[in-house]
């Protein structure tokens, strides 16, 4: 049979390789060849080392007799292919070299697989950087090309995945044919799953000890199948989904979007958080947007709860957070008049974020003691020129005003009315996080009068008034470029 032609750019195929009690031969005795042993050893290989000088770590190895074997380098090719017989891998693993190519013609010959240590041109295989919490093993690579990226993700990873990690794994482990006795369709056990892995109970096992682990699962498992033929019950979680930035989200909002059957979302959800929903999610869109077709409150509302009454997991996500001008309260006192389990995640707020990424200090000793949220997004003119503008201006807070860019020239004249000095710094951010996050600096008496406010792009503007916004770094700097504004965020 004739292979087909390679792309020049193929990817590594990726697999995990059963090692255990099969000969792995590693070439070197420095620190390099003693990281490789570890590893090896960890997976129950019979290593032979070959080297002509061991270094103190793979000495003490080999006095510990935890390797199978040391030789020296033989003369011969002839020699080093006998060392090498029914070996299953080979590392070269030795600064000199002087092996790497008679050792990869052997294999390549004998049908061994060969790695050459940082030199993947030379190498049937790559050794990823390994996240290890027990069972749960994850193997990342680069192909060999930027190891140190690979470290680098393995370094996230461990940050995110708590130590005792590997307990849920062992538990699930012991409790497989359970599952499989229990819950009759793949379905069934998927959503089973879902349910340990993403709930309270995942913490509880996290926090035990093995045998009480695999106990409390076996419990859970089957109170979980005495209740499969009664109506399912669905829920509903208000998450917040922060000014757009999918970094600033909360751990709990990612689980929450991760394990979602339905995701209702707002029209100020980005894309980068909407990619987080698995693949099998259903995406509504529910968003409202100023002069343009939206979706009704109560239609929301009564999807909301056709859903959870259907068994299904639903996730309404909001932009910045829920109970910040979202409505989130109106959702919830509807759901639970319906008898619908809600839920609240809170998400950073628009002025949070935003302020931070511009660092605009929304409170400042001496300057600014309080802050304000409020929204510009009555129901008419008439209605905000009635606002209590005198109770906004208080020259020692710092105002955030949600959806006001429209109204912004009603908004200077409030605020000037109402006592506020006109050279009250004032900045004007639009798209609040994202990669085209643009950004104004005036003053009160040029409120409504910057290209942001006469011409904007249809994106969220969030508007910040108060003494603390001259503290910004790029105070002065109106419109702040891209590259200002990068340097700001740096």
């Amino acid at each position: 049979m004739q292979n087909p032609p390679l792309p020049p750019d193929a990817p590594a195929f990726p697999l995990f390789l059963t090692i255990a009690g099969r000969k792995a031969v590693v070439l070197g005795g420095g620190e390099m060849a003693a990281a490789k042993i570890r590893l090896l050893l960890r997976s129950a290989a019979a290593v032979l080392v070959i080297a002509d000088h061991l270094g103190p770590d793979v000495a003490q190895l080999v006095r510990d007799g935890l390797v199978a074997g040391w030789q020296q380098p033989p003369a011969s090719v002839a020699g080093l292919a006998a060392l090498l017989t029914d070996a299953l891998l080979v590392i070269d693993a030795d600064d000199q070299q002087e092996l790497t190519v008679p050792a990869q013609q052997i294999c390549r010959d004998n049908g061994i697989l060969f790695n050459a240590v940082d030199r993947p041109h030379h190498s049937d295989f790559t050794v990823p950087a390994i996240f290890d919490r027990g069972p749960l093993v994850v193997a990342m690579s680069t192909g060999g090309t930027a190891p140190a990226l690979a470290r680098t993700v393995r370094q996230r990873l461990e940050k995110a995945i708590p130590q005792g990690f590997e307990r849920l794994a062992i538990a699930a482990a012991a409790c497989q044919q359970q599952v499989r006795e229990s819950f009759s369709s793949v379905q069934a056990r998927v959503r089973v799953w879902d349910q340990v892995f993403n709930g309270p109970l995942a913490q509880r096992i996290i926090e035990q000890d093995e045998q009480q682990a695999i106990a409390t699962l076996r419990a859970a498992l089957h109170e979980l199948a005495q209740q499969q033929d009664s109506a399912p019950q669905g829920s509903v979680t208000l998450v917040g989904a922060g000014p757009g930035d999918p970094g600033l989200l909360t751990l709990h909002a990612v689980r929450a979007i991760e394990t979602a059957d339905v995701i209702l979302y707002d029209a100020l959800v980005s894309p980068g958080i909407l990619a987080l929903a698995r693949r099998e999610a259903r995406l509504i869109p529910v968003g409202k947007r100023a002069g343009q077709p939206s979706v009704s409150q109560s239609f929301t509302n009564r999807t909301l709860t056709s859903l959870a009454q259907r068994g299904q997991t639903v996730v309404r996500l909001k932009g910045g957070d829920p109970f910040i001008f979202g409505r989130g309260g109106e959702e919830a006192a509807y759901l639970r008049q319906q008898d619908i389990p809600v839920h609240v995640i809170p998400g950073i707020s628009a002025a949070i974020g935003v302020a931070a990424s511009l660092g605009i200090p929304l409170t400042h000793r001496g300057e600014a003691r309080s802050l304000r949220l409020m929204t510009a997004s009555c129901r008419s003119e008439i209605e905000t020129l009635a606002l209590d503008w005198s109770a906004f201006s208080d020259p020692g807070c710092t105002l955030a005003i949600y959806m006001g860019h429209r109204q912004a020239a009603i908004i200077r004249r409030g605020l000037l009315n109402g006592g506020l000095p006109a050279d009250t710094p004032v900045a004007l951010i639009e798209n609040g996080t994202r990669p085209d996050m643009r950004a104004e600096f005036c003053t009160l008496t040029d409120l409504g009068r910057t290209p942001m406010a006469t011409a904007p792009s249809g994106g969220p503007v969030l508007i910040l008034v108060g003494r603390a916004v001259a503290h910004a770094p790029g105070y002065g700097a109106s419109p702040l470029t891209e590259a200002a504004i990068s340097q700001i965020a740096r």
